[in-house]
């Protein structure tokens, strides 16, 4: 009985010092993760404006970025506000029209910048989703404070996006968010370069 207790006791031990070696190696693994993600984010490559990225289901090449008193569609901005619109061409490369583009640009250097909003460049009309290959120009509009400074230039990431015939939760296939593929700098047009 007293050998039975004993054997148990043990047991019990054995089994905390292996969750103990698990947890030590899963907080291993995810701070390895960590520090090679870190690492390679510098590996980002960096194109030129005018430059046609591969971003996965999109093609994206940006223009330009200017400071605007009007949104694309010719509204005015609200009062406190000022737009920072891109110019970008955007190409749908997937089988169906799609509204998901809005994840694809990260701004990297303006910080707490709200979600833009996408305008058709040839009606001016808000951008409800892009067909399947055919390029449009886009503008791409961001409503900011306007006592925000910004930089001379933007910044910004494209985030990727990768298509599986199968995913890991439903074996259904789609288009899933990868990570950025190219990093791009515009000089911004303030209005007052003339």
């Amino acid at each position: 009985m007293k050998r039975f207790g004993i054997r148990k006791a043990n047991k019990g031990l054995a089994t905390r010092i292996v969750a103990g070696i698990g947890g030590f190696l899963a907080a291993a693994i995810s701070l390895g993760v960590s520090i090679y993600e870190t690492r390679n984010a510098d590996d980002v490559p960096r194109v030129m404006a005018g430059t046609m990225i591969d971003a996965g289901r999109w093609n994206v090449t940006f223009n330009s970025a200017a400071l605007a008193s009007e949104m694309p569609d010719g509204t005015r901005v609200p009062e406190g506000k000022k737009a920072l619109v891109l110019d970008l061409t955007l190409e749908n490369r997937s089988a169906e029209t799609s509204n998901v583009y809005g994840d694809t640009l990260k701004l990297e250097n303006i910080s707490d910048a709200p979600r833009p909003q996408f305008y058709l460049e040839r009606d001016r009309e808000v951008l409800r989703g892009l067909q399947p290959l055919m390029p449009e120009t886009v503008k791409v509009a961001w409503q900011l404070p306007t006592e925000q400074e910004l930089p001379d230039s933007i910044e910004l990431s494209v985030v990727g996006a990768v298509f599986k015939a199968q995913d890991n939760l439903y074996a259904a296939p789609g288009w899933f968010a990868a990570e950025p593929v190219a990093r791009v700098e515009l000089p911004l047009d303030d209005g007052n370069s003339q």
